[in-house]
Order: structure tokens, then sequence, then C-alpha cells
């Protein structure tokens, strides 16, 4: 059913409903916005600017649908704002939050529908198509079938027993050690490591090689590698 045919069928939403874009990105939100309210909804985009002003404007409108980003870019203090952090609250205020995101963040993705979202669908769908989403969940349809929703529970489950075996290894790292890894997933090289911190390369190379036990990886890659997937979490 396309998204005409579907705001015209006899169980469409009332006109009025209320829907919130929360999505850092200006054009696709002030689109999808007008679209809504060329079907009759009462939609709305809000500012992002942080999660706790977020949470603040969310507050002033009555339930509804929230049509909500997982990577809500920078706040005003450079920290990374992740939609899946609002998605808890939304829902104990009665909110239906289907999930749009740009980016292919299974994690993100998992953890939002484990704290109450009704379903995802990325922005690479056609916004015909996108759109005829929207309204379905608008009119309490279902995105996805329980199956599914259950996969995602049990891909957050997993995903979180990973995080917390993640935390325990970077966790045996000394904090010199922790920041010659991260100068490693940065890009530099042992000699420039030694350089900065005004030491030989020989102590530079003895941490590093501690650092492999202590992460429990055979090279300096897989090391990096532990770091940068601990920045996705």
């Amino acid at each position: 059913m396309t998204a005409t045919n579907r705001a015209n069928a006899g169980n469409a939403v009332p006109v009025g409903y209320p829907i919130l874009v929360i999505d850092d990105h200006e054009l696709f939100s002030t689109t999808l916005r007008m679209a809504l309210r060329a079907q009759g909804f009462d939609a709305h985009q809000l500012p992002i600017t942080s999660i706790d002003h977020l949470r603040d404007r969310i507050a002033q409108f009555r339930p509804g649908l929230a049509v909500l980003d997982l990577d809500l870019g920078q706040d005003q203090d450079g920290r990374w704002m992740n939609g899946a952090e609002l998605v808890e609250a939304l829902c104990a205020r009665g909110w239906q939050v289907l999930v749009v995101s740009g980016s292919v963040d299974t994690p993100g993705v998992a953890a939002a529908i484990a704290a109450g979202a009704v379903g995802s669908v990325p922005k690479s769908t056609s916004f015909d198509g996108l759109l005829d989403i929207v309204l379905a969940a608008a009119a309490g349809e279902p995105v996805m079938t329980e199956v599914e929703q259950q996969d995602w529970v049990t891909r957050h489950r997993g995903y979180l027993a990973q995080e917390r075996e993640l935390a325990r290894r970077l966790g045996r790292l000394s904090a010199r050690e922790r920041e010659v890894l991260d100068l490693l997933a940065e890009g530099l090289r042992a000699a420039e490591i030694a350089e900065h911190f005004m030491v030989s390369i020989t102590t530079v190379r003895t941490q590093i090689r501690n650092m492999h036990t202590k992460l429990e990886v055979q090279s300096q890659l897989g090391a990096v590698a532990l770091v940068r997937q601990a920045r996705q979490w």
C-alpha cells in the first residue's frame, strides 16, 4: 500500500496525530516533516543541541510517534549524541519509536529495539518507502515480526556481553599503555610515540608487548582493532 493510499484508508490515524522527527540532518527532517504535515499529522522537527535538551523538549508534546536517528552528531561540548539513549525515556512517556538511521549501526539498532523501539528503517530506503513505514508505525501496524524483534533483543544481549569482555581486557592496561594504544589507533608508529612521550623506542616497544599480553591479542593490529571497537560502543 502506498503512503497516499494508506493515509486515505479507513484505519488511518486521526488527523493531528503527533509525530516528532529527531534527526540532525536538516534537509531530511524538513522534507519528512512537510510530507507528514501534508498527510494531516501534527509533525515537528526538534533542534539537536544535547540529549538533555531533547528530553526537555519531548516532554512538551503529547505522545505519538518519534522518528529517531541514532547518530545525532556532536553536542556543544563535542560529545557524540546517541539517539538510542532517548528510546527508553520516550517509551516511558508513551511514545512509539521508529529508528531511522543513515549508518549501519547494528549494535545501536539492537539497543534501541531492546529498549522498546517498534522497528528500524535505513535512510537508504526510498523516501516513499520510508514514508509508508512511518505511516504504518503511526497507525499502530507492526513494522517487524515478533521473531525479528526477539532476534534483535538476542543480538543486544550478545553485544552487551562483548562490551563487558572488551572493557575487561582494556581495563588491564595502565594509563600510559592506554595512551600508547590510542596513539597507535590514530596511526602513529612506535618511533613517533617515543618522541611524543620523550622516552626510548625500547620503552614503547615493551609497552606494546605488554599490551598484547593483557589484551590477549597476537599483534599490534589486533590491539588497535580492540580499541577501535570500543569507540563504537
